[in-house]
């Protein structure tokens, strides 16, 4: 099959590590239009971008992998960062955790609702069995490994406990 997948390195090689997927390279947006031309079959997303993107016109099936979590990550220019006052970091920190984790509430609770909706439209939604969840994630350990030394020490063992 070929799929859909970002930009993103470790969204590539993941998909490529599953077997049996031919990796088509492209931004979200663009999914629905390349399934129409023929480019690829489907793609990674989300739930709560399906119905804004038109793709359930395009896929009447979803796999429900859960073999991916998307961060929210806030950005700031280093060298302003660093002009500061301890105080108002920790105000921005403070700040940005909180707004992450209220981001993360919201964007579960539009998936899950959207979810609901591709189920009342008829869509198939396929949960993987137990041993295809273990199957993954014995191939997906090989993206760890791959990719470990790129980020922050301590950073995938934290991925991989959550």
């Amino acid at each position: 099959m070929k799929l859909r997948t970002n930009r993103n390195p470790v969204a590539q090689e993941t998909m490529r590590v599953l077997g049996g997927v031919d990796v088509f390279v492209c931004e979200t947006e663009d999914t629905r239009a390349h399934i129409i031309e023929g480019d690829c079959e489907g793609g990674e997303t989300v739930y709560s971008r399906i119905y804004p993107l038109k793709q359930n016109e395009v896929s009447k099936s979803v796999v429900d992998s859960k073999h991916s979590l998307f961060l929210t990550t806030m950005i700031m220019r280093e060298d302003f960062w660093k002009v500061l006052s301890p105080e108002v970091k920790a105000v921005i920190k403070d700040a940005a955790i909180k707004a992450g984790r209220r981001e993360r509430e919201v964007t579960i609770q539009d998936g899950e609702n959207a979810k609901q909706k591709l189920i009342a439209d008829g869509v198939n939604i396929v949960d993987l069995t137990k041993e295809e969840t273990a199957e993954w994630k014995s191939k997906a350990q090989a993206v760890y490994e791959k990719f470990e030394p790129t980020f922050s020490p301590g950073l995938v063992d934290r991925i991989k406990k959550a």
